[in-house]
């Protein structure tokens, strides 16, 4: 039975904070009164994350635990089982969102409300001046520009964890998908933007960086945006040459 959206949430090593998300995204979908599913995609979690979804279940009125693993050793593969969580969802609209709440659930209304006003896409955007710090602040400051300059103009921030999309964008933008790793916020933005799918922008004064608890992984923030810059050469290619086309 199709639902009014699909919550997808890809998970690794995330056992000591899924109960804390759980309980919390369970109280906000009765509050709200939303008529959700939530699909929960597991990279392996070799620390018994998918067991420990399960003693939740009777919280939700739909959730689903689906494996995307295993996890390769070092690699980072959340694009894999974001993609895989969204072909599987069967809501009129579709949101992604990191197991860590780093963005305030309050924010799936704000999403949900764009695209009932219109828009295909929904993403939550950061103050990176604000958010990051240090070098990391730096890294994200330089990637921005570039992302803005080459590929995404007017999009301010493509990597928080946070998106929601029409079934329709859904179905048009992640089958066109290919990378797996870091880059792939901003490949599905790009293949959303190159198939006329406007993308509203929601703004996250509240954003927390949260550093207690597992990571997706463990790389540092400098292998990370060479990789990222990588895939952003990747996706302009393939944008260009017309690999995002979607069938109609």
């Amino acid at each position: 039975m199709s639902r009014e959206i699909s919550i997808v949430i890809p998970t690794y090593n995330e056992k000591k904070r899924i109960g804390k998300t759980l309980n919390e995204l369970s109280d906000y979908i009765k509050n709200e009164k939303l008529d959700a599913e939530v699909l929960i995609i597991d990279a392996g979690s070799p620390d018994g994350t998918a067991d420990e979804v399960k003693k939740y279940s009777s919280k939700f009125k739909d959730l689903k635990i689906i494996n995307a693993g295993p996890k390769p050793k070092g690699k980072f593969i959340k694009g894999k089982q974001v993609k895989k969580g969204m072909l599987q969802a069967e809501g009129k609209y579709v949101l992604f969102m990191d197991a860590d709440l780093a963005t305030p659930l309050k924010y799936i209304k704000s999403a949900l409300s764009q695209l009932q006003s219109g828009s295909q896409v929904s993403i939550c955007i950061r103050n990176l001046q604000k958010s990051h710090k240090g070098l990391r602040k730096l890294i994200s400051s330089t990637g921005n520009f570039l992302v803005q300059g080459l590929l995404l103009p007017g999009i301010s921030d493509t990597q928080c964890g946070f998106k929601a999309f029409t079934n329709e964008a859904v179905k048009a933008v992640f089958p066109l998908q290919t990378i797996d790793g870091w880059g792939f916020d901003m490949e599905i933005l790009a293949i959303a933007r190159k198939n006329g799918y406007s993308i509203g922008l929601v703004e996250v004064p509240d954003w927390s960086d949260v550093k207690e608890g597992s990571k997706i992984t463990g790389s540092s923030p400098i292998k990370a945006s060479i990789q990222t810059f990588s895939d952003l050469l990747k996706i302009k290619w393939r944008s260009i040459s017309g690999k995002y086309k979607a069938k109609k």
